[in-house]
């Protein structure tokens, strides 16, 4: 890392390296607070799973997406040819556990579809319950990686 020393002898990172700092740390903030929306929308949807499951299954799906949304996006800044819009196909694309969720989530997906297209479908019971608990731990999983990518010290972002 390039650095300039300041009078006193120490050193800092010059501005370019400054200005890539700023960069990650802004990244890293939206993606904790787009993780932030959907832990909230994931706790609506726990709030009105008994009065009114229609609702609480659309607001899980959208907390789901919004998740999924945090790693494709994450991925895009990395790769030169950005992944599909289609959350789940880009998912997909990701491969290893990220490609496991996707498919794990094509029933949810296509009882959302149904829901969509029924206005007056109420969600299977099962389902919604399978969707809570299978998104709470996915947004948990996502907080964990999250975590992981922060440096052990403040100092080290500047490395990064």
């Amino acid at each position: 890392m390039a650095t300039t020393t300041t009078r006193r002898g120490l050193s800092a990172p010059l501005a370019g390296e400054t200005r890539g700092l700023r960069l990650r740390l802004a990244r890293l903030d939206q993606d904790q607070a787009d993780l932030d929306r959907a832990r909230d929308l994931l706790r609506q949807g726990r709030a009105r799973a008994v009065e009114d499951p229609r609702e609480a299954f659309e607001l899980v799906h959208r907390a789901a997406l919004r998740g999924a949304g945090v790693l494709v996006g994450r991925a895009n800044r990395e790769r030169r040819r950005r992944l599909p819009l289609n959350v789940w196909t880009a998912m997909e694309k990701l491969g290893g556990a990220d490609a496991e969720r996707a498919a794990e989530l094509a029933p949810l997906v296509a009882e959302r579809m149904r829901l969509d297209r029924d206005p007056s479908a109420r969600p299977d019971p099962d389902l919604l319950r399978r969707h809570l608990r299978e998104t709470g731990g996915h947004l948990e999983q996502i907080a964990e990686r999250l975590l992981e990518d922060l440096p052990a010290r403040a100092t080290d972002l500047a490395a990064g």
